[in-house]
């Protein structure tokens, strides 16, 4: 009976050790404004119309593979690009560049677009 019982002390000692080593090493993930416990997996915003499938590695580190993303909108024109005629979905990023000037955009869900941010390109007349 006493054999049993510091059998089953070392394994319950042997888990003990295993869970604090995995305690002690690993951190959980800061993604985005959320935190998310460490070797889990979880969902984040990636823009206005897609969401990621993201996981929490042991080292807390995120890891958010682009094949896992995954759009949430639906009924979204797209926009067009005024130089190469090119489809954006919406709630996408795209730039060109026009007098001198490189163009960021922001193509919105009714197929309009905004362009509030411009940088001057150095060397050009």
């Amino acid at each position: 009976m006493f054999q049993r019982k510091m059998m089953v002390l070392r394994c319950l000692m042997t888990v003990m050790t295993i869970v604090v080593a995995t305690q002690t090493t690993c951190r959980n993930c800061s993604y985005k404004g959320g935190n998310y416990l460490y070797l889990s997996s979880f969902e984040a915003e990636f823009d206005e119309c897609t969401r990621e499938v993201c996981y929490c590695k042991c080292n807390g580190t995120a890891v958010c593979p682009p094949e896992r993303r995954y759009s949430i909108c639906t009924n979204c024109a797209k926009c067009t690009h005024p130089i190469t005629g090119q489809l954006i979905n919406a709630y996408s990023t795209f730039s060109f560049v026009n007098h001198c000037f490189r163009l960021s955009c922001l193509c919105y869900c009714d197929g309009t677009y905004v362009c509030p941010g411009a940088t001057k390109l150095v060397d050009c007349d």
